[in-house]
């Protein structure tokens, strides 16, 4: 039997979770000798509790009956892979970390180290323009060659999540279940398609349902496999805020974009920002921030010996054609030519650009009156735009 068989017998022991499996081990032992060990020695090893599960018990019961094949059999009939920390396969990103998980199952692949990935997180019951930037970061990124990990959540997570994977990238799943199951339904479509280019990860045992109580211990997962930990759209007080706060314990760099002050879905991704977070008003602010961070080093991502600056120059070339950026800059242009010092509608606004002889969707033109607004180039009173002065 290898190492990681029989961490996967530790792990399925009741009562004794990630510190109590690491405090063991920490004592030079391996869980191979843990399992052949003598019920004596098991017991003056492992610290029983004062409730009613007896690890060191439930140990010596369980090894009498455990089959070693018959277990792999059933993951693998699955499709589901156990990475235990005493795996080379295990991801470094999540050994030093507060409270780190002492094995993960995985279907799919896990996240390639060597790519820049992006955890993208935001509100479950997002906003029109959450769910419009979640597609423009999900799709963008993705374009840029950037893995997209999430949560898989309703709202942002799924939604951006879905837009890298209908974009052709990687994005990952990181789940407060089993992942062998589905939440919420509505993402059925990204669970599906997921595990094709990408995968799904969580540190509960495969048949875990839902509960929400599990939901907050994920989150250190989605921070700690990531360069870059963007908030799209959250409120103040909300589970966004745990996995910001993880981030920032992690060592993380916490983008947010902006939104207005009076929306109080906003509010949270406000008050990062006024905290010292970085500002993303564009993917191509996510890929600055990501170039930084590497400080030059080389890398071999891509399977290329190309210098990281090179690489990423490259993830912005592929962003700009694919995602259209130039296109963007000329209806942008546009709408600044359009509006004038005297407030006027979208409608209005909408109406003057195609006498110019220019097609643009509602979602679009209220997407680009949002940027221009954040950019100081124009001004929204109310539901009225007027160009900025001076």
């Amino acid at each position: 039997m290898t190492e990681n068989e029989y961490a996967y017998f530790l792990y399925n022991i009741p009562g004794l979770g990630n510190k109590g499996i690491y405090s063991i081990l920490d004592s030079g032992i391996t869980c191979g000798d843990i399992f052949n060990m003598d019920e004596k020695s098991l017991s003056l090893l492992v610290k029983e509790k004062t409730s009613k599960i007896k690890p060191a018990k439930e140990i010596i019961e369980r090894r009498k009956l455990w089959d070693f094949e018959k277990e792999a059999e059933k993951l693998k009939t699955q499709g589901i892979s156990f990475i235990s920390a005493c795996s080379d396969e295990f991801p470094e990103r999540l050994r030093h970390i507060p409270d780190p998980p002492f094995a993960i199952y995985v279907k799919g692949s896990l996240p390639n180290p060597e790519i820049p990935s992006v955890s993208i997180v935001g509100a479950r019951m997002c906003s029109d323009y959450g769910r419009f930037m979640s597609r423009e970061f999900g799709k963008g990124l993705a374009l840029a060659g950037v893995q997209v990990i999430s949560g898989m959540a309703r709202g942002v997570d799924g939604i951006s999540q879905k837009a890298a994977i209908e974009a052709g990238g990687s994005s990952f799943g990181i789940l407060g279940c089993g992942v062998d199951i589905c939440y919420p339904e509505e993402n059925r479509d990204v669970y599906s398609r997921i595990c094709a280019n990408g995968g799904l990860i969580s540190e509960y045992h495969p048949g875990t349902e839902p509960k929400p109580n599990l939901f907050p211990m994920r989150n250190r997962i989605i921070s700690a496999l990531a360069d870059i930990v963007l908030v799209v759209e959250a409120r103040q007080k909300s589970g966004t805020q745990i996995t910001v706060d993880q981030a920032l314990e992690q060592g993380k760099e916490v983008l947010a974009v902006p939104g207005r002050v009076t929306d109080r879905l906003s509010d949270g991704c406000n008050f990062l920002i006024s905290q010292g977070a970085g500002v993303a008003l564009s993917v191509g602010d996510v890929l600055d921030r990501l170039w930084r961070g590497t400080n030059g080093k080389r890398t071999k991502d891509n399977n290329t010996d190309e210098p990281e600056e090179k690489t990423l120059e490259k993830y912005r070339n592929n962003n700009e054609e694919d995602f259209g950026v130039e296109e963007q800059r000329s209806i942008e242009d546009e709408i600044v030519d359009v509006v004038d010092i005297i407030p006027v509608s979208a409608s209005s606004i909408m109406e003057r650009l195609y006498e110019k002889e220019i097609t643009i969707s509602v979602p679009e033109l209220m997407g680009k009156l949002m940027d221009l607004t954040y950019k100081g180039l124009i001004i929204q009173d109310g539901v009225y735009y007027r160009k900025r002065m001076g």
